[in-house]
């Protein structure tokens, strides 16, 4: 069944390329949105405009859906010669051998010519090339409502509670703080700032602990004590909330900046301190890049690494710095006055410092799966966060005897 979802999947998505033979089509499917999604159509337009004998075709899937579609068509022999994603994907899809290892075809001259948070190894093996690092969660704030951002979870609470205000003294409420509380990666700072975290060293859940149920009802009062939080939201509603002043921060990642008008209307800031327990809100930190589809064939491998190396080449992620305030991964765009003398890159930069490396184990996409139905009951005052705790791993450890890993 599986081989057959595979073919549908690819068949349905495949579209016309003017007549050129596939062997000189390379097909792209990434997760990039608004502005990132802009800017990749614009530079892969200029490639295809310079390069009449080729073709490169990109195709924008939501997260979920391109990793569920590019497994399936991979298993089954097809798919996308080049898949852009997040790395903790690359657990999977090495245990599920739909990519291939790139260090052989690529050589480790070319690795050298990228910072290290850039670069995606596991079992010993790359297996991205990466076009941007952090991917991590920070403080955005509205300027025109908080001057300085909160620096510990005193501060944090106090301010959160001074710029909300009722519906009545506005015409319609304005929420100290929203964040997409629907997904479990949102939540991960708060958890950390606690001393929480997903597994342990041999990669087995550690949801139900005292950290987690701490973490949990810190973020359950802020909503349903403290009201400085929609009761409502998930990432579309957070992100329309606080483009219309209707929020005075957010929690998001750089994807969004550009988008936010950092930093004429907004500015980032590094997650706060929880000085009680001694501990930094460190949100997860990954690279995103390109894949190669195992399924390439050998003859045509050369184009699709051609196309990989300019889609991760210096010109590009100089305008992706330009444009969109991503982090590069190649050292002489880091090292440049581009990245150096850019005080929100340096922001970025502190922030990433103080992350957590996104684990890469495949266990870790059972883990996103057990946490999301309990956080979201929490989240809604349907659950304890020591019952939600308790569910978290329940559920997490059930997914993974399910899956056989």
């Amino acid at each position: 069944m599986y081989f057959w979802l595979g073919l549908s999947v690819f068949a349905a998505l495949m579209v016309g390329c003017g007549g050129l033979d596939e062997s000189r089509v390379v097909r792209v499917w990434h997760m990039k949105a608004q502005s990132e999604r802009a800017l990749l159509e614009e530079i892969v337009r200029e490639y295809n405009a310079l390069h009449k004998d080729r073709r490169v075709v990109v195709l924008n899937k939501p997260v979920e859906e391109l990793r569920n579609h590019f497994l399936a068509a991979a298993v089954a022999g097809v798919g996308p010669d080049l898949v852009y994603v997040a790395s903790d994907n690359v657990g999977v899809f090495e245990l599920t051998g739909v990519i291939m290892p790139l260090d052989e075809v690529l050589g480790a001259d070319f690795f050298e010519e990228f910072h290290e948070k850039g670069k995606v190894s596991w079992k010993g093996r790359q297996w991205m090339v990466a076009d941007k690092v952090g991917d991590h969660l920070m403080l955005i704030y509205n300027r025109d409502l908080i001057s300085e951002p909160p620096r510990d979870f005193d501060e944090f609470v106090k301010v959160l509670k001074e710029v909300t205000r009722d519906g009545e003294e506005m015409g319609q409420k304005r929420y100290g703080i929203t964040w997409n509380y629907q997904e479990p990666f949102f939540f991960i700072p708060f958890l950390t700032a606690f001393g929480g975290w997903l597994m342990d060293e041999s990669g087995r859940p550690t949801l139900d602990t005292p950290q987690m149920v701490e973490a949990l009802r810190f973020v359950s009062e802020l909503r349903n004590v403290h009201r400085v939080v929609p009761p409502e939201t998930d990432y579309q509603i957070s992100d329309a909330l606080f483009k219309e002043g209707r929020a005075a921060m957010i929690i998001n990642g750089p994807w969004s900046w550009a988008d936010y008008q950092v930093p004429k209307r907004s500015m980032i800031a590094p997650l706060p301190y929880n000085s009680e327990k001694g501990f930094w809100a460190e949100p997860l930190v990954s690279a995103c890049g390109y894949c190669v589809n195992v399924n390439v064939k050998r003859e045509k491998l050369p184009l699709v690494l051609e196309v990989l190396k300019y889609l991760t080449s210096e010109e590009t992620q100089r305008r992706m710095v330009e444009r969109l305030l991503s982090f590069p991964t190649r050292l002489s765009v880091i090292e440049s006055g581009l990245v150096q003398g850019n005080p929100i890159l340096q922001k970025s930069w502190e922030q990433i410092l103080r992350g957590r490396p996104m684990p890469i184990a495949p266990v870790l996409r059972q883990i996103w799966d057990g946490m999301r139905g309990a956080y979201q009951l929490i989240m809604a005052g349907k659950l304890s966060p020591e019952e939600g705790a308790r569910r978290m791993q329940a559920d997490t450890e059930k997914l993974i005897r399910d899956s056989q890993m």
